[in-house]
């Protein structure tokens, strides 16, 4: 632009015809004196010289705020030139403004019009700012010149994007309920280079209603995502051993950021002697279980491994006093904990340890068995035990052993109030490989979507139909006969993102995407889903994130909003 002015000023100074594609030729209206272009064009806000000849020197005004005019300088032969610079345009349309000159008796006009630069606007959130605290969806009206990139809290997700550039475009966005404390989050669009626009939502607290007389179905239906506190109260006579202990601003973290469930699992022969469970230790696991419920969320605690006092004794077949302990500890944590409501669940076991080939069958009554016996016991202490959601796991917590056929559910006297539980860590290679075998080498890549071409470390089973496949049979053998069902721990247990050699943007997708499917699949089946975390993705001590972003949580929430219970 600046060489064709520089061009046009030399005809000028040699006498010659304007540059007539640059308007410069005098029009007739304007008494011969002046010449200049009469329409400039400016791009963004990038100055430009405007070359004028007149007889003297001239003066310049604009009816734009946001147009500026140079200094008037001189030049030879009467060739002034001055510069036109404007504000970056923010708005998604072209403008307009007019430049008036005047020398001497002449006077002339130059239109000057600008393009769109990148903008955007936030225009409304309907209904409002001030979400449901129960949960549900807002549109976010905007206008913008590209479609924007969207970050969210955690708690809020994306569920329709309709922007268009140079348009009017809404987003439609989903919110969970607010299980905890009063909350707000900023919604921010961006266009990149610092453009952006932003508004921030406030979410009150939805109280904790009294539940009781619900079937296993309709409070399965209530809980929209579930998380574990893992490896801290199971830990064998120490709580936290592995991690640390759960403290009250942690578990009201958890809940702000979208989860209504938390499993606990919970270690107890650790803490007994002669049979008798240590009072303050009973007392602890009642005090983080009234935190979690006191946050609006429910809560799930079990006999989880402990040593493997009954988990690994399992394969063994049944045994008389194991199953006198077994019956004695679930009849002291119910009488403990008779005064919740049925905000929380008891899980009979975690996974209960099965054989292998023509033992495995002897295993799997043992099980049967030792479930049935914790059904008869917290049934027998009454109150709100008497109909209390009762959750019981598949032999391995493994899906296709639990749909084999042997395993059947306990007999219980209160109908429609069993769950069963399975866990979800496939496929190995992918998930929990830690280095390349003689027989097969770690996955790094997980998804239709996330293969890297060429690689030898995509995965080549277990992806998107596997998981559908898995999900279904837990729907068919136990949902469908109804008996919901319950994904109790999931998650990738190995994030490679800082390997030597990882593709890291295609293992994050594929960490994302794997939990996404496993949560919307298990909620499509009638599982709901419980995230395996014992502080990788979640700082223990205040709930924050441990990374700058958690691709598995962010998979979790996404998986969750796009899943739909079939009950």
């Amino acid at each position: 632009m600046k060489i064709w002015n520089l061009l046009c000023a030399a005809a000028l100074i040699f006498g010659l015809a304007a540059c007539s594609d640059d308007k410069n030729e005098p029009d007739p209206a304007w008494g011969g004196g002046i010449t200049v272009k009469s329409e400039v064009a400016l791009a963004g806000a990038t100055p430009q010289t405007l070359n004028i000849k007149a007889s003297t020197t001239p003066t310049l005004t604009t009816d734009a705020a946001w147009l500026h005019i140079g200094e008037v300088k001189a030049g030879a032969a009467g060739i002034y030139s001055v510069e036109l610079q404007a504000n970056a345009n923010t708005t998604p349309e072209t403008r307009t403004a007019t430049v008036s000159i005047t020398a001497g008796a002449d006077k002339a006009s130059v239109k000057v019009s600008q393009l769109p630069g990148d903008a955007i606007e936030i225009k409304s959130v309907e209904p409002s700012t001030q979400l449901n605290p129960m949960g549900g969806s807002i549109v976010v009206n905007y206008l913008s010149t590209a479609e924007p990139e969207l970050t969210l809290p955690a708690w809020i997700t994306k569920a329709e994007p309709n922007g268009r550039a140079y348009e009017e475009g809404s987003l439609t966005l989903n919110y969970t309920r607010n299980a905890g404390q009063p909350r707000e989050g900023e919604i921010v669009l961006s266009l990149g280079k610092g453009i952006q626009a932003s508004v921030t939502v406030s979410q009150q607290a939805a109280e904790a209603q009294p539940i009781s007389g619900k079937t296993a179905k309709e409070l399965a239906a209530m809980m929209y995502a579930g998380i574990n506190i893992g490896n801290t109260m199971e830990c064998p006579g120490q709580e936290g051993a592995w991690s640390m202990p759960v403290n009250q601003e942690y578990v009201a973290a958890l809940a702000s950021m979208g989860f209504n469930a938390v499993r606990i699992p919970c270690a107890w022969d650790t803490h007994a002697t002669d049979g008798i469970i240590d009072a303050t230790w009973l007392a602890r696991v009642d005090e983080v279980v009234g935190w979690v419920i006191g946050n609006g969320m429910f809560a799930m605690i079990n006999t989880h491994w402990d040593g493997g006092w009954i988990e690994e004794a399992c394969k063994e077949g049944y045994d008389e006093a194991l199953n006198a302990k077994f019956a004695s500890y679930w009849k002291q944590i119910a009488e403990q904990l008779n005064h919740y409501d049925q905000h929380l669940l008891f899980s009979a076991l975690n996974e209960p340890n099965v054989a292998e080939g023509a033992e495995q069958n002897k295993g799997v009554e043992a099980i049967m068995k030792y479930e049935q016996t914790m059904v008869d016991a917290v049934r027998a202490t009454g109150g709100n035990n008497a109909d209390r959601v009762l959750v019981m796991s598949v032999p391995n917590t493994n899906i296709e052993i639990g749909a084999a056929g042997f395993f059947h559910m306990p007999v219980d006297a209160v109908p429609d109030r069993l769950m069963v539980e399975a866990h979800y860590y496939g496929p190995y290679q992918f998930n929990m490989m830690e280095e390349d075998a003689s027989w097969g080498k770690v996955w790094w890549y997980w998804g239709a979507d996330n293969h890297v071409a060429g690689s030898d470390r995509n995965s080549t089973w277990g992806e998107e139909s596997y998981v559908y496949d898995q999900m279904q049979l837990m729907k068919t053998n136990f949902v469908d006969k109804g008996y919901p069902g319950m994904i109790g721990e999931y998650c990738v247990c190995v994030d490679r993102s800082s390997q030597s050699g990882v593709d890291k943007a295609k293992h994050q997708a594929s960490l994302y995407d794997w939990n996404r499917v496993v949560t919307l699949e298990a909620k499509n089946a009638g599982c709901v889903p419980f995230f395996w975390e014992t502080g990788g993705e979640i700082n223990r001590r205040d709930g924050s994130l441990v990374k700058t972003r958690s691709y598995q949580l962010d998979g979790v929430f996404a998986g969750a909003a796009e899943g739909t219970y079939p009950f």
